[in-house]
């Protein structure tokens, strides 16, 4: 039997990762920013709850949000992430504020990237049975993508936490880990194809999402997905 392609899980060369942010309110009710660092695959390495009422009075949310520098900020879009950034620049150097606001991913890009790889390597499928003398089956995918609103709604079904803000950061947490996985999965049965290697080695993230973040890590010009 053919072993099957491993793909890193964890690690992943020139990025550091994504970073969730979530405003809402905490165990007791009182309003807070949840603030998830993660690694490129969606790992959690990292997780503070600081309440929005104290951010002027201690610099711990200063220190925590200098330890996302060189990521991608992750979200379900981007205005979200902006008025989030909004409620807490006037705590930020500016020089960290621009630099969040000049990387940012959301959910629904990084699963619209990696259907688009399906469908590309289906059709290679189709264009390779229309030559071969043997009858090839259709890829099969060990999970479909969900669109974003079915994502959503899945995650938002799990018990999370009984923090309302911990529970944001963590269903933004799963998407990320979802789709990673996703994109491993289209990768392995891509790569079990002898005739669909030509297309390349298997990467650990799809092409747009790991150019987002290795820019990023670079602090350089945000790369267009």
């Amino acid at each position: 039997m053919r072993e099957r392609t491993r793909i890193p899980v964890d690690y992943v060369p020139g990025a550091r990762g994504h970073a969730v942010l979530a405003v809402s309110p905490d165990a007791d009710g009182t309003e807070a920013v949840a603030v998830w660092r993660l690694s490129p695959t969606g790992r959690a390495g990292g997780a503070w709850v600081v309440r929005l009422d104290e951010v002027a009075q201690d610099d711990q949310l200063v220190r925590i949000m200098w330890m996302l520098q060189g990521r991608c900020l992750v979200g379900w879009d981007t205005e979200t992430l902006v008025a989030i950034l909004d409620r807490i620049a006037h705590v930020l150097p500016r020089e960290l504020t621009s630099t969040l606001r000049g990387h940012m991913l959301t959910a629904p890009e990084l699963l619209t990237e990696i259907s688009e790889h399906r469908s590309a390597y289906g059709e290679a499928v189709d264009r390779q049975r229309a030559v071969s003398k043997s009858k090839l089956a259709p890829l099969a995918w060990p999970t479909e993508v969900p669109d974003h609103e079915e994502l959503a709604m899945r995650l938002a079904l799990q018990p999370w936490a009984a923090s309302p803000v911990a529970g944001a950061a963590l269903a933004l947490t799963s998407a990320v880990a979802m789709a990673a996985e996703l994109w491993q999965d289209t990768e392995q049965a891509r790569y079990r194809r002898k005739y669909l290697r030509a297309l390349g080695e298997p990467q650990p993230l799809p092409p747009r999402w790991l150019a987002r973040l290795r820019a990023a890590a670079d602090n350089s010009a945000p790369a267009t997905i």
